[in-house]
């Protein structure tokens, strides 16, 4: 089966900076990967060029064997949702249906999807970040993707938000959808992916499951001689002591001063 994602040697310069070298990177069918690194490290260009958004300096990038800028089966979310602020949810959705070539009725199941139905007839402005992260998600949703690429997707969002959006990853994934997200947070991936690639400086520094890269669990006991426990072995020595220090005996008392008569 054809890989959703495969990055040969990816590299991007600008001047003098590189911004992604050499990187390597193959998502497998069905999986939740996550791209993690530091602020600055190259996780946003890399989306870019995968997604066609920029030309690589030199490399080769496949979509489903596909060179990017063909994006069937592909939805995606880079650096957080842009809609009209005066248009209801839904009609943001309904506009972008349109343009994507998409069945109304499309719009209805994916708010379903991301459970913004309830709220969908409230102007996006109106929307908390995590509900318009929701949205944007749910715009990526529209063309049934097989792939679909999440920048940061937790970004921002308060503690309830980022349990609402992982919640929705695991859905993602679970319905059968391939997930490529990019995070920050060590805590993030471990929670939601199969796979993690972490990235600094550009370069794809290490590729493993989470649960290689964090160490598997281990079980360590410590236990003393079975003798030592029940006070049947052998005492422990006596503490040594101090230079010059005597050792008063019980039965051995300094004499008394005579009293007068």
């Amino acid at each position: 089966m054809t890989a959703p994602v495969e990055a040969r040697r990816l590299t991007k310069r600008y001047g003098t900076l590189t911004a992604v070298d050499n990187l390597d990177l193959c998502v497998q069918p069905g999986e939740i990967y996550g791209f993690l690194g530091p602020n600055g490290a190259g996780k946003t260009t890399t989306l870019r060029m995968l997604l066609g958004l920029i030309r690589p300096t030199s490399g080769e990038v496949r979509l489903f064997g596909r060179a990017p800028g063909r994006l069937d089966g592909v939805g995606a979310l880079i650096e957080g949702p842009a809609f009209y602020p005066y248009l209801t949810g839904r009609d943001n959705l309904r506009v972008m249906a349109r343009h994507a070539g998409v069945a109304p009725a499309r719009v209805a199941a994916v708010l379903d999807q991301v459970e913004l139905t309830v709220r969908a007839g409230d102007r996006y402005a109106t929307y908390s970040l995590g509900m318009k992260q929701r949205l944007g998600v749910a715009a990526t949703l529209l063309k049934d993707p097989r792939l679909i690429v999440l920048d940061e997707p937790t970004n921002g969002l308060d503690p309830a938000g980022m349990a609402d959006m992982r919640l929705l990853v695991r859905r993602l994934g679970a319905a059968g959808c391939t997930v490529l997200l990019s995070s920050h947070l060590m805590t993030e991936v471990q929670e939601l992916c199969d796979r993690v690639g972490v990235i600094a400086a550009g370069r794809l520094v290490a590729e493993s499951t989470v649960a290689e890269l964090r160490g598997e669990p281990g079980l360590r006991l410590v236990a003393a001689p079975a003798g030592r426990c029940r006070g049947t072995g052998p005492k422990p020595a006596r503490p040594a002591r101090r230079p010059g220090h005597r050792r008063r005996s019980a039965t051995h008392r300094a004499p008394r001063p005579a009293l007068p008569s």
